[in-house]
């Protein structure tokens, strides 16, 4: 069965339940889970049916709270859980691109991943919900905007949207929802200096504390100038020094100007895509939804959240930059009190901060009262290696008693306290099996998964 058909049978569930009929929505706590609930409730709301929403966090027990629901949609989350899933009392819809870990019983698998595509970087759950959005009314298609704002949530906007994500994109060009616009990482509002050091992708190591300024000075350029009020040959003097900075910092596939996608009601989505994401780790997933669906007040909430968050990563980001790093094998790990920063942290440091290695995976340690949270990032090149964070946060998290998994580059882990330094030797341990198989040839992704 082709993907398309199954968004098709999953949409023929929906309109086999009566009109008005409320149905739960399920969904994952980051921007491309709260741009996912949200093409979901629409499609539904514009169908005729009632919708309830939860937003969770990957690990157990994230169906609870259905209630006597007939159907639940879960969408970019559910991919480890298929046999809490299968236990459910309602049918079961999963629109998801996680690694999958058995078999799902109880109703329609929408997983992308069961029909050949990659969901590391070709589809992700946004694009994956509005796919039965789609089958349900080919109207939709203006909910793309959420869709590409989830993509690139999730970074499958790097080096180009691929393979459904790119299909997704270019219907929605055509049909006037998206425009595409080119435009540099740099905020078009502030200056330069300001600019710099607020800048958070790229991130610029030492440039807090008068260091822009300084960058800014010895090249002979006006710090206290917008981007778009300086000369052509200003604009290529600065692009090429800032790159070769980057270079210098260890980041790759470094890009300062980028052609991005704009929605017809939502502006930039890079922009959204920031404050979705800034509303889910600031813990106001409900804002995120409301300004999905349209509602100003919410949006103008989502930016002073996207400011607050954005400046508590640059905080963690200047204290990263001065630890020593500690490192096992195949693994750097450093631990963060911030648990709703520790995968941006580690993927920025993994990117951008030069006193973290290249040749390892990051990982971020946030230990609570009655959790720890963990989080792993790494790079393309190191998957090419062999490198797969979802089998190993699956297996590690498994020995000490708890769950994890996501994707090869990107993955996480909820365990118990005082079992987290056994955790990381298990993870180091089954990474460095890994890639030393990925360098003797073997390089395929993991076998499980569906954390972040």
């Amino acid at each position: 069965m082709e993907f398309e058909q199954a968004a098709e049978h999953a949409s023929e569930l929906i309109y086999s339940l009566p009109e008005g009929e409320n149905i739960r929505i399920i969904s994952h706590c980051d921007a491309d889970g709260i741009a996912s609930a949200a093409i979901m409730a629409i499609s539904l709301r514009r169908a005729g049916y009632n919708f309830h929403i939860s937003i969770k966090k990957t690990g157990t027990k994230i169906a609870d709270g259905i209630g006597d629901a007939r159907l639940a949609v879960f969408c970019d989350i559910g991919s480890t859980n298929l046999e809490e899933l299968n236990n459910l009392n309602c049918r079961v819809i999963l629109c998801d691109h996680h690694m999958i870990k058995g078999e799902l019983t109880n109703g329609i698998n929408m997983n992308a991943r069961a029909y050949g595509m990659d969901g590391s970087s070709e589809i992700c759950g946004a694009t994956a919900t509005l796919a039965l959005s789609l089958a349900m009314d080919e109207k939709n298609i203006d909910m793309a905007q959420l869709a590409i704002a989830g993509a690139i949530g999730d970074k499958q906007d790097r080096g180009g949207f691929k393979g459904y994500n790119r299909k997704v994109l270019e219907d929605a060009v055509k049909k006037g929802y998206i425009e595409m616009k080119e435009e540099t990482v740099f905020s078009q509002d502030m200056s330069m200096m300001d600019s710099l050091e607020e800048c958070i992708e790229p991130y610029f190591s030492n440039f807090s504390g008068g260091g822009a300024l300084k960058f800014l000075q010895d090249m002979g350029i006006d710090p206290f100038k917008k981007f778009s009020e300086l000369g052509e040959n200003e604009r290529k003097k600065l692009l090429s020094a800032l790159t070769l900075r980057l270079m210098e910092q260890g980041a790759e596939n470094v890009s300062l100007i980028r052609i991005s996608p704009h929605g017809k009601n939502y502006g930039s989505l890079y922009d959204l895509s920031s404050k979705l994401n800034a509303c889910a780790r600031e813990g106001e997933e409900g804002v995120g939804i409301a300004a999905c669906l349209g509602d100003g007040g919410a949006m103008g909430k989502a930016g002073q959240l996207q400011s607050t968050y954005r400046e508590k990563i640059r905080r963690e980001m200047r204290e990263l930059e001065k630890e020593k790093v500690k490192e096992l094998s195949s693994i750097s790990y450093f631990h963060t009190k911030n648990t709703a920063l520790g995968g941006v942290l580690a993927g920025l440091a993994m990117m951008y901060l030069p006193n973290f290695s290249k040749e390892k995976a990051v990982i971020s340690v946030s230990t609570g009262e009655k959790k720890v949270d963990i989080s792993g990032r790494g790079t393309e090149r190191l998957v090419k290696k062999g490198l797969d964070l979802s089998e190993g946060m699956y297996v590690a998290a498994a020995k000490v008693g708890g769950g994890g998994g996501g994707h090869p580059i990107a993955a996480g882990a909820t365990i118990p306290p005082g079992r987290e330094e056994e955790f990381l030797r298990e993870l180091d341990s089954v990474i460095s099996k890994k890639m030393k198989r990925g360098n003797e040839g073997d390089g395929k992704e993991g076998r499980s998964g569906g954390g972040e």
